[in-house]
C-alpha cells in the first residue's frame, strides 16, 4: 500500500464493495432456488435414486458411543416436554394430522369410558416413535457434492458437523463408494450444468429398537412372551417388502437417513 495507490481511490473501493455486495446477493439467490427445486419437487429422480445409494452404503453403520436405552428415554421425555411446552403438541408441529391418539382424545373429550383407549394408543405412538428413532438423540452432518456433469464425484465438503467425530468420518468415507459405480444423470436434467452438479445434503443417524419379525429366533420366544405381558410388544408391517417389525430394546442398531436439502 503507497500513498497515491489507484486501488486505494474511492472509486475503487465503492467498485469493489459493489461486486462483494453482489456476489452476495446473487448466493442468496442461487441458494433460495436452490431450496425451492426440492421443496416443490422439481428435481430430477436422479437425485431420488442417489439418495437411496446413499443410505444402501450406510447400510450397517456401529452405535458410535450413543448414550443407553435410559438414557435415550430421559432424553425423549424431555424432548417432548419441551415440545409441548412451546406448541402445546408433544410433536411440536401443530399443523400434521391428528394422530389415532389425538382423534380418540377429541371425540371422548367429555366421556371417561374412552381414558382408557386413548390412553393406551397414545402411549402406543410413544413407543412406535421411541423405537424408531422419532425421539431419540440424533447425530446430524450437511454435506455438499460436487460433481463432475456426468455424476463423477469431485469433493465431498462437510458443512456442519454432528459434534461425534467418528460418525462425521464414517459418513464423509461413505460418499465415495457409494457413487462410485453409479449411472451418470441425463444431461438436460434439472441441475445437471455443463461445468457439474451441486448438491447439499443432511444425513441424520439415530438409534432404533426395532427388528425383523424373520430375524427372531426360538430362542427369543422368551422376549417377546414377556413384551406382550407387560404390554411392549408392537410393531409395524412394511407394505412395500412385506416385512414385520417388532420392538425389540435389546438390539438397538444405528440407522442413517440422507435427505436432499439443495440442487443448484
Amino acid at each position: 500500500m503507497r500513498p497515491g495507490d489507484p486501488s486505494l481511490s474511492p472509486e475503487a473501493l465503492a467498485a469493489e464493495e459493489h461486486a462483494r455486495v453482489s456476489e452476495r446477493v446473487q448466493g442468496f439467490v442461487d441458494d433460495r432456488r436452490a431450496r425451492d427445486r426440492v421443496d416443490t419437487g422439481r428435481i430430477h429422480p436422479y437425485f431420488s435414486k442417489l439418495r437411496a445409494k446413499l443410505e444402501q452404503q450406510m447400510d450397517a453403520p456401529p452405535l458410535f458411543d450413543m448414550p443407553s436405552l435410559p438414557k435415550q428415554m430421559l432424553y425423549s421425555w424431555a424432548d417432548k416436554a419441551r415440545r409441548f411446552a412451546a406448541t402445546g403438541s408433544p410433536g411440536g408441529n401443530l399443523s400434521q394430522a391428528p394422530t389415532p391418539g389425538e382423534k380418540l382424545a377429541e371425540r371422548g373429550r367429555n366421556n371417561p369410558e374412552f381414558d382408557r383407549l386413548r390412553t393406551r394408543a397414545q402411549a402406543g405412538e410413544e413407543l412406535q416413535d421411541f423405537a424408531h428413532g422419532v425421539s431419540t438423540m440424533k447425530l446430524v452432518v450437511t454435506l455438499e457434492l460436487l460433481q463432475g456433469p456426468d455424476g463423477t464425484l469431485r469433493e465431498v465438503k462437510l458443512m456442519t458437523r454432528s459434534g461425534n467425530p467418528a460418525y462425521d468420518d464414517y459418513v464423509l468415507q461413505s460418499v465415495p463408494p457409494a457413487l462410485a459405480k453409479f449411472p451418470p444423470p441425463p444431461p438436460d436434467a434439472l441441475g445437471v450444468h455443463t461445468d457439474g452438479i451441486r448438491s447439499l445434503w443432511s444425513v441424520e443417524g439415530r438409534v432404533v429398537y426395532v427388528r425383523k419379525l424373520s430375524e427372531m429366533k426360538g430362542t427369543d420366544t422368551a422376549y417377546l412372551t414377556a413384551a406382550a405381558a407387560v404390554g411392549l410388544l408392537a410393531g409395524g408391517f412394511e407394505e412395500t417388502t412385506g416385512d414385520v417389525y417388532v420392538i425389540d430394546v435389546r438390539n438397538p442398531h444405528f440407522e442413517c437417513r440422507s435427505r436432499l436439502l439443495r440442487v443448484y
